[in-house]
């Protein structure tokens, strides 16, 4: 894990006053795992950002940023392309780019993620985003396979899925050239 989230991790951990035991019962893992996050030597899954984020009451890219309290509500309208922000998953093939600024003050959260042949959403399972969610899906190059709830659908560049983001889903790259997926939640859940 990056060292600026294992230091973010232990802040808001500590923030709480959340002992390493209260955030590892809140998320739904062990101890000496959190412990193991703090210290960078470990790399959490997508689902267990979502979970610890979720234990920390954050969103998950707060997991990434620092104190939303630090950020300006001016200036969140234009974001060049340099300056995106970037989420490397733990399997290494793929990554999400921040398409907006101060997030937290947004009513929908856009995402370009690009993913290699064999990216997935997670490796360890589905994702589930908070009750009366949406998500939107555009893919913009390759093919990826989406599995929402127990349907299977492959969706090919250009093809949309517009679904209820509390709805179990995963989704993995089963083409052979990299993929381009514009992913938007409403409300933000990263």
């Amino acid at each position: 894990m990056e060292n600026g989230i294992s230091k973010r991790l232990k802040e808001l951990r500590q923030q709480r006053q959340y002992t390493l035991e209260q955030l590892a019962w809140r998320a739904g893992c062990t101890k000496s795992y959190i412990s193991q996050l703090e210290k960078g030597t470990s790399a959490p899954s997508i689902s267990m950002l979502g979970r610890l984020a979720n234990a920390l009451e954050v969103h998950v890219v707060d997991l990434f940023l620092g104190n939303k309290n630090n950020r300006s509500k001016q200036g969140n309208w234009r974001l060049q392309k340099k300056d995106r922000r970037s989420i490397y998953y733990p399997d290494e093939k793929v990554v999400s780019q921040l398409l907006t600024k101060g997030v937290f003050q947004k009513k929908m959260q856009p995402l370009l993620t690009v993913i290699e042949p064999g990216g997935m959403l997670n490796n360890s399972g589905t994702m589930e985003h908070p009750e009366g969610s949406e998500e939107f899906v555009l893919v913009l190059k390759g093919e990826v396979e989406f599995e929402i709830g127990t349907e299977r659908l492959l969706l090919q560049e250009g093809d949309t899925l517009y679904f209820d983001g509390d709805i179990a889903h995963h989704w993995v790259n089963i083409g052979k050239e990299t993929a381009e997926v514009l992913f938007v939640w409403t409300p933000p859940v990263w």
